[in-house]
């Protein structure tokens, strides 16, 4: 009789760390799909604008504006017209840890071709973006404080990596990081600098 309430008790402590960690891969069906569909709705109602003039940036479900961690801003509207990557990731987290270096490759390689690259740090210390960026030498600007952007994009644990297009509607979506994706993220790259 005494061993029950122990075996629950250790049952609910091993669900709730699981629950509570890092999550490798976890895909939300609705994470980009929502976003994408309620930007799409708020485009499809919009007036058309005057052909031939240049639209000012029109925030969308997708924008954020974070600290950056070597001081400024990271306002997403400063990358208008140009397709975006974003990194969702805890200082941490093995998995994003993981994804990092991939991460700076797709930078080096296509920022030339108009990929534009930002990391968001969930964690609300500056220390944490700067201490994982100097980890990784990464060169890409790399933003904190990004709890509520997370829950914005509807991210469930860390990596998450969003494709966001010209537009700045999700394209492409990845829950964790697993180098096997490594292939399906340089088509969606492709797909969006075209």
């Amino acid at each position: 009789m005494g061993k029950t309430p122990i075996l629950a008790l250790s049952l609910g402590c091993i669900i709730a760390f699981t629950c509570l960690g890092c999550k490798k891969r976890e895909v939300p069906g609705s994470a980009g799909q929502a976003i994408e569909s309620r930007v799409q709705a708020a485009d499809a109602a919009k007036a058309p604008g005057a052909a031939g003039k240049e639209k000012a940036y029109a925030k969308k479900d997708s924008y954020f504006k974070l600290p950056g961690y070597k001081g400024g801003d990271i306002d997403l509207a400063s990358y208008g017209g140009k397709p975006v990557m974003l990194m969702f990731f805890t200082e941490g987290c093995p998995y994003c840890r993981k994804a990092a270096p991939f991460i700076e490759k797709m930078h080096e390689k296509y920022s030339s071709r108009g990929l534009s690259v930002i990391g968001i740090c969930l964690e609300d210390e500056l220390s944490a973006a700067a201490g994982f960026a100097r980890d990784f030498n990464l060169t890409f600007p790399i933003a904190y404080k990004g709890r509520e952007t997370a829950g914005q994009y509807r991210t469930q644990g860390v990596p998450f990596i969003f494709l966001l297009t010209k537009e700045h509607i999700v394209h492409n979506v990845w829950a964790g990081y697993d180098p096997q994706f490594d292939n399906a993220i340089i088509k969606g790259i492709e797909e969006v600098i075209k």
